[in-house]
């Protein structure tokens, strides 16, 4: 299995010469001082890595087939905010088109475990490496079964192709809420239990 380093070092080195190709130095992430973070889909056909850098920057790389191929950076840093809930959100993603739903991003200091909860009783729990956390489950969300029908029935820059993707997110943030989340300290007790993602996210 490719290793979180090589798979960071591969889309760091991709973003950095496509960027650079395109004049877009402006937006260039530091070649240097990256860690990877948790990771999903580790040799999936489509996975994610977690990653921040010594000078406060994060990113989330996108993995294909095992290969680090992009590195979406945050060059200003996120600053967490974990007023209500031991963990702040880089990304979610809801379950269509048979891909898992997933929840990334960073724990509070006094969490040491995630766990992402189905209506149906499935767990997961999540990968969490230097304060980072990635997890996914596979989960039946009902109203994006057929999100795929739904926006080609309709051209994509049509006004209806729009409202189409737009009720689709909407669709997704409901089915996303119904996940639930269970955070607990190293101690075992129980810091969090509830939504997945709130309106902030």
């Amino acid at each position: 299995m490719t290793s979180p380093a090589a798979q960071l070092e591969s889309a760091l080195a991709t973003t950095i010469e496509e960027k650079t190709a395109r004049g877009s130095t402006d937006q260039l992430p530091s070649a240097q001082g990256w860690h990877p973070g948790a990771r999903i889909g580790a040799t999936a056909e489509r996975g994610a890595l977690l990653a921040h850098n010594d000078d406060g920057s994060t990113g989330i790389c996108n993995l294909e087939n095992g290969s680090g191929t992009w590195l979406n950076p945050h060059l200003e840093g996120r600053e967490p905010d974990f007023t209500h809930r031991p963990y702040s959100v880089w990304r979610w993603m809801a379950a269509y088109n048979g891909r898992p739903a997933c929840l990334m991003g960073r724990l509070a200091p006094e969490a040491a475990r995630l766990e992402l909860r189905a209506n149906d009783g499935t767990v997961a729990e999540a990968d969490i490496v230097d304060g980072t956390f990635a997890a996914e489950i596979a989960v039946d969300m009902v109203s994006l079964r057929h999100a795929r029908e739904r926006l080609e029935a309709h051209e994509a820059d049509s006004p209806e192709g729009r409202a189409e993707f737009e009720r689709l997110l909407a669709d997704s943030r409901t089915e996303m809420t119904k996940v639930k989340v269970r955070v607990y300290d190293s101690a075992g007790t129980l810091l969090y239990d509830g939504a997945a993602i709130d309106a902030t996210d």
